[in-house]
């Protein structure tokens, strides 16, 4: 039953993880945070909803099944950011969710996080093929129930996190000067170890990884996709390596960007968890979301 619950719990925090944020994380949408400032910007905020729906679990073997939790997860996620300088910003988020299953639902706030970025590398211009180079910092407060803490494991309502604080370093190269858009960034994410019921638990170190292309139609109109690749080591439970604990997900992502205003932005993304390649102790689900966006 422990390592049920052990796997079960990384599983759902693989999915809640990925499909917070639908965007990529070089074009304006942050990645794992939803919201990321430009250089004249000083004050931002985000508002979006999601809804991700047909979930199928993947099992070690990468085999699909009937997901046995939530059938609708949605997701109310409000952000602030500030910027210091045109270098350097932080942004704050916290997220709503429900979860949703035949008749019965159940809702909880979610698990705020902290971000921090600064451009080592400012984009120009006058020299449109230097990208954008920024360094990233984050961290996420687990206060959320998790499978560890469920008082039903059969329908795993009461599941909206991971039971683990994380930590995050990361960089993010982005040429968006030209009408053709490209990027990468790749995340590296360090959990914080917990413990349930007497037994310290210890998620393996994780990374994400993503690559966005896109092009800007007009000033006012953009539009990107790309993948990204979450990956996480072995679980361990008292320090014992769990078989078959490690974690694999290939998503695809597709984000329009219309601009109504010179302040004011309107984002729709589609995307697909565990949508190509290898997964391993994931689960499929398809996302959409739609979030406003408005600076100062």
């Amino acid at each position: 039953m422990r390592r049920r619950r052990l796997v079960a719990g990384l599983l759902l925090g693989l999915l809640l993880g990925s499909s917070q944020a639908f965007a990529c994380a070089s074009c304006g949408s942050g990645g794992d945070d939803p919201l990321i400032l430009y250089p004249n910007e000083v004050d931002k905020i985000y508002v979006g909803v999601a809804r991700a729906t047909a979930f199928k679990n993947v099992d070690a073997d990468g085999r699909f099944s009937t997901s046995g939790g939530p059938t609708v997860k949605d997701t109310l996620t409000l952000a602030y950011g500030h910027g210091f300088s045109p270098r350097a910003f932080v942004t704050g988020t916290l997220p709503w969710l429900r979860n949703s299953r035949q008749e019965a639902t159940q809702t909880s706030l979610g698990d705020p996080s902290l971000a921090a970025r600064y451009a080592l590398v400012m984009a120009s211009m006058a020299e449109p093929l230097i990208p954008q180079v920024q360094m990233l910092v984050g961290y996420k407060q687990s206060m959320t129930h998790s499978i560890h803490d469920s008082a039903d494991l059969k329908t795993e309502l009461d599941v909206f996190g991971t039971g683990f604080s994380e930590a995050k370093l990361g960089v993010d190269i982005w040429f968006g000067q030209l009408d053709w858009l490209a990027g990468a960034a790749f995340n590296l994410i360090k959990p914080l170890p917990h413990t349930y019921d007497g037994l310290r638990y210890e998620p393996g170190l994780a990374s994400r990884s993503t690559l966005t292309a896109g092009y800007v139609f007009s000033t006012a109109c953009k539009t990107t996709f790309g993948a990204n690749l979450l990956a996480r080591g072995s679980l361990r439970g008292d320090g014992v390596v769990q078989a078959d604990s490690e974690q694999l997900n290939h998503s695809a992502f597709l984000t329009q960007d219309w601009l109504i205003s010179p302040v004011e932005s309107w984002r729709l993304s589609l995307s697909r968890q565990a949508a190509f390649g290898a997964n391993k102790n994931t689960a499929r689900s398809d996302g959409v979301s739609l979030a406003y966006l408005r600076s100062w």
